[in-house]
């Protein structure tokens, strides 16, 4: 049985794991949060008459998928009906596959981290990815470009004027991408087909109709009136690319979203659906996916990209959609 407590919270996160194993993982990249107020082991919240007494009302619940979707596949919705207002964040370990995304759309799961493989990133960049989900979620905020990046990299901001320029545009973010050798090569291809499609997407997904139909077919010449707007941004500090694109439509919602990367994942999305294979192909290549939903007023798609990472394509990747007016 799960009890909530009655003390008044404010920012708090709560955090539940399979067992003292699964916590003792997890704890490491959690303690440094001051705002972390219980984590618990998934026996406390099963056993009937426990008395185990939970924050009321914590802003993010953060939960192992070595507990969910698998080994309690309701408990997302038990928790969902205590803690209405809480967001959720699947946390799942490098050494652990990913779990099937079709329970994240039912149950409306908006967030997913991985930890990355310490060999790869090393302990601080994983704690650093996991540890800014958690305060942007518990902040009510949205992730931005100058969060992957080091402070003082110079952030390029591009008004995109007609789908003419994409070229010129893409020809821009290469050079920015400065050094030489392999991997730097390697990033700048993958670099480029990520500015082709999210601006793809932004020229010919974001624009719908009322009913729900693209207002522009694929490949369409166009010139961007006002005021419309669509805005690329991009940096690299020579371990890190990291890009976003905007556009002032809002069109999409977080479970389309979820719907599209979940298709794709069970390799089951209609071909002629563009704009959700254009997604899925960005989640695929990117190390982090970031969106934010303003419905009706903009939509903001981007992530980051390592250097170190340029030559691979993960087959576990996180998300991180918010949604709403942002400060």
């Amino acid at each position: 049985m799960i009890i909530a407590g009655d003390a008044e919270m404010e920012k708090k996160v709560l955090v539940i794991v399979r067992d003292a194993d699964d916590k003792a993982y997890w704890k490491p990249y959690v303690r440094r949060l001051a705002k972390i107020v219980d984590m618990v082991e998934l026996k406390t919240l099963s056993c009937k008459g426990s008395g185990r007494k939970l924050p009321a009302n914590p802003c993010l619940i953060i939960i192992s998928t070595k507990v969910y979707p698998e080994a309690s596949p309701l408990l997302v919705e038990s928790l969902a009906g205590l803690y209405p207002s809480s967001e959720f964040l699947l946390a799942v370990s490098s050494e652990d596959p990913l779990p099937p995304l079709n329970p994240l759309v039912r149950d409306d799961i908006r967030h997913l981290v991985i930890n990355p493989d310490k060999r790869t990133f090393g302990k601080d960049a994983a704690s650093s990815l996991i540890s800014l989900a958690i305060r942007k979620i518990a902040e009510r905020d949205m992730i931005r470009l100058g969060d992957y990046l080091k402070t003082g990299t110079t952030v390029h901001v591009v008004r995109v004027a007609s789908s003419d320029e994409k070229e010129k545009i893409i020809a821009g973010l290469e050079e920015s991408i400065q050094g030489d050798g392999g991997e730097i090569e390697l990033l700048r291809q993958k670099g480029a087909l990520l500015a082709d499609e999210m601006l793809e997407n932004a020229l010919y997904g974001a624009p719908r109709r009322d009913n729900g139909l693209s207002l522009f077919a694929k490949g369409q010449p166009r010139n961007i009136p006002l005021p419309e707007k669509i805005e690329f941004r991009y940096g690299f500090d020579g371990a890190t690319l990291a890009m976003e694109v905007e556009d002032s439509w809002g069109s999409l919602s977080p479970q389309v979203v979820l719907e599209h990367l979940a298709r794709g994942q069970d390799e089951t999305g209609d071909p002629a659906d563009d704009g959700g294979r254009g997604l899925f192909i960005i989640w695929r290549f990117l190390d982090h996916l970031h969106i934010h939903i303003n419905p009706g007023k903009n939509t903001v798609l981007g992530g980051q990209v390592k250097l170190m990472t340029a030559e691979n394509i993960f087959d576990k990747k996180g998300v991180h959609i918010s949604s709403g007016a942002v400060r």
